[in-house]
């Protein structure tokens, strides 16, 4: 059975800024559903229990392309979203899918009080019911993996490209040794949460900031929080979470300055409501945006001893 099914679901954001201000190319027989502010999204979804399309075959190497649905397993990697037993990839039980054949009697703690006309009961494992392996699907249809849902999701959220400030404050110079303080805008150091709908199907996705990596040319710098702002007038004994202290100067530098960008990097989970296949997952780490680039000038103080 090749069933190719791509939906264009409806995204509701924070409104935090989008990545781009059109929309991106979608294919044939998709909507762009709008950012709030502008812009939109194409998203991709597939029924599970049904064949992704397979595109286009090669009849002589005997591969076939798997279409533009991408399915991945817990440390990211890619896989293919069928099995050649007809099992569908299901993020969320981190298996290949099938409905349980046969079906579990009506009595079954399986059906999870439900009538078996609701539904069917899936499993990781075909014509074995193991508990925590086999769970319970509304429905006439078979609803779209939330995992899969979720990562289209998270790749179209604006996560924040932070700014980049430091004390000494370019153009002012820094010195070798000295404690620079870093930080960004407290107001982007915030959970970004999106959200897409396919039928009956919710999925809310929340990325929670969890660290920011400073590259400073000179070296990296990671912190955990967006860093405190330095404001004039402070005593030299104020402290801060968020600093780095250059080990070189930038004099053999291009221009003779050190380049310094940063990214905020989340924590990304995601939860289902309605006609669910799994309730809650997660995405693990994701990057946001990398900031802008900015400069500054590191020179060395120097010492002299009188006698």
């Amino acid at each position: 059975m090749i069933v190719g099914a791509l939906i264009a679901a409806m995204l509701a954001l924070v409104p935090v800024p989008a990545h781009a201000g059109e929309y991106p190319n979608c294919e044939e027989g998709e909507t762009p559903s709008p950012f709030p502010e502008g812009g939109g999204v194409c998203i991709p979804a597939i029924d599970p229990g049904q064949d992704p399309d397979p595109g286009n075959e090669d009849p002589d190497d005997g591969n076939t392309n798997p279409g533009t649905t991408a399915c991945h397993d817990a440390s990211g990697a890619e896989i293919p979203c069928t099995n050649a037993d007809g099992g569908v990839w299901n993020a969320g039980h981190q298996c290949y899918a099938y409905p349980l054949v046969p079906q579990p009697p009506a009595d079954s703690a399986y059906w999870e009080g439900h009538d078996p006309s609701e539904g069917n009961v899936w499993t990781c494992d075909r014509s074995v019911a193991i508990p925590g392996n086999t769970w319970f699907v509304p429905g006439g249809e078979t609803p779209p993996d939330p995992g899969q849902m979720a990562e289209t999701v998270v790749e179209s959220m604006p996560l924040v490209k932070p700014t980049v400030d430091m004390a000494p404050q370019p153009p002012l110079m820094t010195y070798v040794g000295l404690p620079t303080w870093l930080w960004m805008g407290e107001n982007q150091w915030k959970n970004v949460t999106g959200s897409a709908t396919i039928g009956n199907t919710t999925v809310t996705v929340v990325a929670e900031p969890i660290r920011v990596t400073w590259d400073l040319g000179d070296g990296m710098e990671t912190c955990t929080s967006a860093g405190r702002k330095w404001r004039k007038g402070m005593s030299s004994d104020e402290q801060t979470d968020c600093s780095y202290a250059f080990q070189h100067v930038s004099d053999f530098e291009p221009d003779g300055v050190f380049k310094v960008t940063a990214v905020i990097f989340y924590a990304v989970n995601w939860t289902c409501s309605g006609t669910c296949l799994s309730t809650a997952g997660t995405l693990g780490e994701v990057p946001g945006f990398t900031s802008d680039a900015t400069t500054i000038q590191v020179g060395e103080r120097q010492s002299v001893v009188i006698r």
